[in-house]
């Protein structure tokens, strides 16, 4: 039976076969399509990362005091000195092996090698090193110091001990070593390690006192040049006491002063001796010698001058005027003083002398009184002296509640205290910025008289601290004190 063909179906779509050459062309022109795209990316493509990524450290570098913070991809020590061109001498101390590896926050000190001059005994040598400590260098060419050895460090002479502490780096470094000397004196073994050039010197280091009479072998004057003997025969002890010192010498035979001339004492002016100059030696003695002198002393005090006031009627009330000036005098006083061994031993007075007189001082000071004016809230008030004082306030409270004045008024705002010597009671005052007031009360001692305290009762207190001028109003009181103390500030204001 034939079977008709199938209907094409309207609700899909139609495909349509192309044909064979169609379809290779198409290929063709995607693959083309395909290989440009690709040929872009390639051309436009980010820089590709080759391994792991690497995270810059940072580190420190120290060379030769000179700190450098650095940040690095190196991994090592040897690394990063690569890295920053560092290149170590022969000679150069580094404070970690090269292939140590990095770590962040790390310090790596260089140590440059240095010439260092070292002076052994006179013979030089020259060293490069990178250290700085005198006791370091020393220790590295297998030199030990002793106590006894003399140093001298970039020229400085200096302990042994302090090497090791040495503050700077050092470039010179002179060494004389200690050698032993053996001291056989009469009978008495002693050992001293010394840097002396020669015997004498060696044995007042050693502190051995070597007398006229005494014979040394070898000779003081020979050099000191390896660990040496040395024999002193004693003559007969001897002790002569003279400047405060005790010489022991020695001697065969003679008198007191033969004995202290060989010796090298001599006695001068007043000097004498206990026992007597002539007396004979003997084994053991001792000799005091007494250094006696006398001088005549001259001083000089000041006799005072006196200052005479006199009273001037001409002259305005506080105005002074010198009308002689004041010098003092001179008196020359005279001693005689005995001393012996510098000790004074008598002292008599040998007179005087009066050498200029005083001359004193005339002041005159003024008695008129002028009556001027000075404005108040109160209107213009007459007053007769003005004077400069220090201003306090004071109210009960601070009296722990009393409120009586010295003439026993009331205190309360109006009410002034001062120094009656200054400002008589009842007077009447004027003090700008506070008002009139009435002196009626006083208070304890101070530096200056020049001083008032100004009342106030509780409710109204106002605090004074300061210098103020004071007029002193009329009337004019029948008692005045016309010569009143020099005026002085309050100590501390």
């Amino acid at each position: 039976m034939l079977v008709p063909p199938p209907q094409p179906d309207d609700t899909q779509p139609m495909r349509i076969r192309p044909r064979q050459g169609g379809l290779l062309l198409m290929v063709m022109i995607l693959a083309g399509m395909s290989l440009l795209l690709t040929t872009l990316w390639w051309a436009n493509r980010p820089a590709a990362s080759v391994g792991p990524t690497v995270v810059p450290l940072t580190v420190e570098l120290d060379v030769a005091g000179q700190r450098l913070q650095v940040q690095t991809t190196a991994t090592t020590v040897g690394g990063l000195l690569s890295e920053q061109g560092i290149q170590l001498g022969p000679d150069d101390a580094i404070s970690d092996p090269l292939d140590a590896p990095l770590r962040a926050g790390r310090v790596v000190f260089i140590d440059r090698a240095r010439i260092v001059t070292l002076t052994i005994d006179g013979q030089p040598q020259t060293l490069r090193t990178p250290l700085t400590n005198p006791y370091d260098i020393l220790r590295h060419v297998n030199v030990d110091l002793d106590d006894a050895d003399r140093l001298w460090l970039d020229g400085v002479e200096t302990e042994p001990g302090n090497a090791l502490l040495w503050p700077l780096p050092v470039q010179e470094i002179t060494l004389k070593r200690a050698v032993t000397l053996v001291i056989q004196d009469d009978g008495q073994t002693i050992t001293h390690r010394t840097t002396a050039d020669t015997i004498g010197t060696a044995l007042f280091e050693a502190g051995i006192t070597l007398y006229l009479a005494d014979q040394v072998a070898p000779d003081v004057g020979a050099p000191l040049l390896s660990d040496t003997t040395v024999t002193i025969d004693r003559a007969d002890p001897l002790t002569i006491r003279v400047d405060g010192t005790e010489i022991e010498t020695r001697a065969q035979e003679g008198t007191v002063i033969e004995a202290l001339a060989a010796a090298g004492v001599s006695l001068v002016g007043l000097d004498y001796t206990d026992p007597p100059e002539d007396a004979p030696i003997a084994a053991g003695m001792t000799i005091r010698v007494v250094r006696a002198t006398e001088e005549r002393l001259t001083s000089t005090e000041p006799v005072p001058y006196e200052t005479v006031f006199v009273d001037d009627p001409a002259l305005e009330l506080d105005a002074r005027e010198v009308r002689q000036a004041g010098q003092n005098g001179v008196q020359e006083n005279y001693t005689r003083v005995r001393y012996e061994d510098g000790v004074e031993v008598s002292r008599e007075p040998d007179g005087s002398q009066l050498v200029q007189a005083p001359v004193n001082e005339v002041v005159a000071y003024g008695t008129q009184i002028v009556l001027r004016s000075i404005d108040t809230p109160e209107g213009p008030r007459e007053y007769w002296r003005k004077l400069r004082v220090y201003a306090t306030s004071y109210h009960p409270a601070a009296l722990g509640g009393d409120n009586v004045t010295s003439i026993g008024m009331t205190l309360q705002k109006g009410i002034i205290a001062a120094d009656p010597r200054i400002i008589p009671y009842r007077t009447n005052l004027f003090v700008p910025d506070y008002g009139t007031g009435l002196m009626a009360d006083t208070g304890g001692p101070r530096s200056s008289p020049y001083w008032i305290d100004l009342g106030y009762s509780d409710e109204d207190f106002v605090s004074w601290s300061r210098y103020v001028d004071v007029y002193l109003l009329t009337p004019v009181p029948a008692e005045i004190n016309y010569l009143l103390p020099t005026w002085r500030p309050l100590r501390g204001r």
